[in-house]
């Protein structure tokens, strides 16, 4: 698409300098100041020559603007400050496309070091697994992505997930009072009602034969846990603190047995629509420490089904 600032086909261009080889206001290029750097123009004094450019000082109490740092896009780069909070590093973020992405770029630009978290206020695009949309109001939200660099083999990438939804449900319950309770595979669900409360996201990156870095994106509704945009501090310090229990879980390889007791979608019968199509029917029975859901036919057939494989579930 054309720029607009450029003008219509056919416009003339100016330009206010009048430098050599520039071309001037009134549209003509002085070459013979192009050639030999001389000006006509003569100096306040009655001497000939160039005039020194003085730039003007800002305005009294104005500090003069700092000078854009570009980054290999062309874009200005943002200059994004890293405090320690909570004992690990943070940044924060007024509005951003998401928690993720701010997240990502910090793990694969930078090698933020596992515990690396971003928290934004307001993001931009707050999609979940499959790309579903985080409807909740932004006010009514925390959003934080942790960066993590677990030791683990490509098969058993997805206990991330686990990690992620056990940990929102364990700080979530401590901070709000309430019973928690996870659903798999990216949900938290308050345990009475089974409202959801919170969505987890993870996003794994994979090197020579293992999990290079995953980016868990967990989100929470404040309302949903009866707590207000004030308790956000709160809520964050707690699930914090339990994501490094939930990272020793899954060092110890027992992050999916913690995860189980937490779970309340087992024991229910399940119709499951599955991606790219089809579907399937069993009961749920357990969940391994690859994060995937052992579903049980009625003839005792067992089927795993993998978090990525799943469209959407209900209970019948």
């Amino acid at each position: 698409m054309a720029d607009p600032a450029a003008g219509a086909p056919g416009d003339e261009v100016t330009s206010s300098s009048d430098s050599p080889g520039v071309t001037s206001s009134d549209g003509v290029h002085d070459a013979a100041a192009a050639a030999d750097g001389s000006d006509d123009a003569a100096a306040p004094d009655g001497s000939e020559g160039d005039v020194p450019e003085v730039a003007e000082a800002p305005p009294a109490g104005e500090q003069p603007a700092k000078e854009q740092v570009v980054g290999p896009t062309g874009f200005p780069r943002l200059e994004t400050e890293t405090v320690e909070k909570f004992g690990r590093p943070m940044r924060l973020f007024p509005v951003a496309v998401s928690a993720e992405a701010m997240a990502l770029a910090w793990a694969n630009q930078e090698d933020a070091p596992s515990g690396a978290t971003v928290v934004v206020d307001h993001e931009i695009r707050p999609s979940g697994l499959h790309g579903r949309m985080w409807n909740v109001p932004a006010v009514d939200t925390l959003a934080c992505s942790v960066v993590l660099r677990p030791a683990l083999k490509m098969e058993d990438a997805d206990s991330s997930w686990l990690v992620g939804a056990w940990a929102a449900a364990e700080g979530a319950e401590k901070a709000s009072g309430r019973e928690l309770a996870t659903w798999w595979p990216d949900a938290v669900v308050d345990a009475t009602t089974r409202e959801q409360v919170s969505a987890v996201r993870a996003e794994i990156q994979l090197g020579p034969g293992r999990v290079k870095s995953v980016v868990l994106t967990l989100r929470f509704d404040l309302p949903g846990l009866g707590l207000d945009a004030s308790r956000k501090d709160d809520l964050l310090e707690a699930v914090m603190q339990a994501m490094d229990t939930a990272r020793e879980e899954l060092d110890g390889g027992t992050i999916g047995a913690v995860y189980e007791q937490r779970c309340a979608l087992l024991g229910n019968r399940l119709m499951i629509r599955l991606l790219p199509k089809g579907e399937t029917r069993g009961t749920a029975r357990r969940i391994d420490r690859g994060a995937r859901l052992e579903l049980e036919s009625p003839s005792g057939l067992v089927e795993k089904i993998t978090v990525d494989q799943v469209r959407d579930m209900k209970i019948v």
